[in-house]
């Protein structure tokens, strides 16, 4: 599969894929949930996933969904995923959001606003308020699209700065606050939700960045971004930009040679008080590939770049000759895990990437385990050693004792 948010708007509702889900962790009871729920089967056995737990087990999505771009779990049970419906001879492809109340194990279709035409992000302060970014309508031109919801079903679209035609990456943190990054007349930049709801502008990411492909923030005021920095009609390369007040400003930061383009970014403060409270003490991890053609499917090799300063000095580290692009990161439970896809070499489509243990050490991603997945993957979200979820293409799957 090719980036998973560099493809242009006006393409990515054409893109003939379905959806994977991955889960790692034990079997919840089920229940919760309302409307057509998907259903499970083992797979088989995996290998030895460290200290991870779980074996993989798919699990098919309800119709109509077809392609998932990014999750966010509040809990060990509770998860959303945005994406794509299949597109049919009377109708493009429509916004998906789905849900679980077991971990993975089960999924339900969730209701939009009809003004919606595309997701491509979500991520949840709760285990009721969450929030979806991506479009409004099926032109591919916008406006930009902010979704929330205070109960995890009901979702309701919030105003945006005139002239936003996209908003494609969010991050929320446990104690309420959210960011999001969007185009605003053709720039990068910062949105934050006011006190009435609307999402207010505030600064801009430096001028190269052309999209944002994922946002991570440690506290209120210290942000990481990836971002696509075209270099051609159908080239671009990675870019990581800081901020360490809110987003008003941003600073870009030095990434190794021959990284091509960045899909996603995770990063976690620091114990240190004096380097927290500055943003020198976050550890940080971003993955991409070393290809820099847009659209490209299983080109490439994975990229895997860690930082122990804040970003002050990004290192590339070893990753598995077996992955040609990673398109999403989770390092929240401790160790990081890493999801995507493999070369065209490969008997299987898409690769998790487990490390077995914390920080952004190389040893940790040398060291670290993989499990082959029949088709590519594109996000991932964990809360603890026994709960990670992922998407993808086709079928959904999830690691399960028990």
């Amino acid at each position: 599969m090719p980036d998973k948010r560099l493809i242009t708007p006006a393409t990515r509702r054409f893109l003939a894929m379905m959806t994977v889900v991955v889960a790692v962790g034990a079997t919840a009871a089920c229940g919760g949930s309302t409307g057509s729920p998907s259903s499970s089967s083992v797979t088989g056995p995996t290998p030895s996933l460290g200290p991870w737990q779980g074996t993989l087990t798919t699990t098919t999505l309800p119709a109509p969904v077809q392609a998932l771009r990014d999750v966010a779990c509040a809990t060990a049970q509770r998860c959303w995923a945005v994406g794509s419906t299949v597109a049919t001879s009377s109708a493009p492809a429509g916004p998906a959001l789905v849900a679980t109340t077991d971990g993975g194990a089960t999924w339900t279709v969730l209701t939009l606003p009809s003004v919606v035409g595309y997701l491509s992000g979500v991520a949840c302060t709760s285990a009721r308020s969450c929030i979806a970014v991506g479009q409004i309508g099926l032109s591919g031109v916008g406006p930009g699209a902010v979704l929330t919801t205070t109960n995890g079903t009901t979702w309701t679209v919030q105003a945006v700065p005139a002239g936003t035609t996209d908003v494609t990456a969010v991050d929320c943190r446990t104690n309420g606050r959210c960011a999001a990054l969007g185009v605003v007349s053709g720039v990068v930049t910062t949105l934050l939700p006011s006190r009435t709801g609307a999402w207010v502008a505030t600064g801009r990411l430096p001028a190269p960045a052309s999209v944002a492909t994922a946002l991570s923030c440690t506290d209120a005021t210290h942000c990481w971004a990836t971002a696509a920095q075209s270099v051609d009609v159908g080239h671009v390369i990675g870019t990581i930009d800081v901020t360490s007040d809110g987003g008003t400003t941003w600073t870009p930061q030095h990434v190794p040679v021959g990284t091509g383009a960045l899909q996603d970014i995770a990063c976690t403060a620091g114990t240190d008080a004096t380097r927290t409270a500055t943003g020198s003490g976050a550890t940080c991890t971003a993955v991409g590939t070393t290809a820099t053609v847009l659209g490209g499917a299983r080109t490439g090799q994975g990229v895997v770049l860690t930082t122990a300063d804040g970003g002050g000095r990004w290192v590339a580290v070893p990753v598995t000759p077996t992955s040609a692009d990673l398109l999403g990161v989770s390092c929240a439970a401790g160790p990081c895990v890493a999801v995507g896809t493999t070369v065209t070499t490969a008997p299987q489509a898409g690769v998790v990437v487990l490390t077995g243990a914390a920080g952004p050490s190389g040893a940790a991603w040398r060291q670290a385990v993989t499990a082959p997945v029949a088709l590519a993957l594109t996000a991932v979200d964990c809360v603890s050693l026994s709960a990670c979820v992922m998407v993808g293409e086709s079928v959904t799957a999830h690691l399960a004792t028990g």
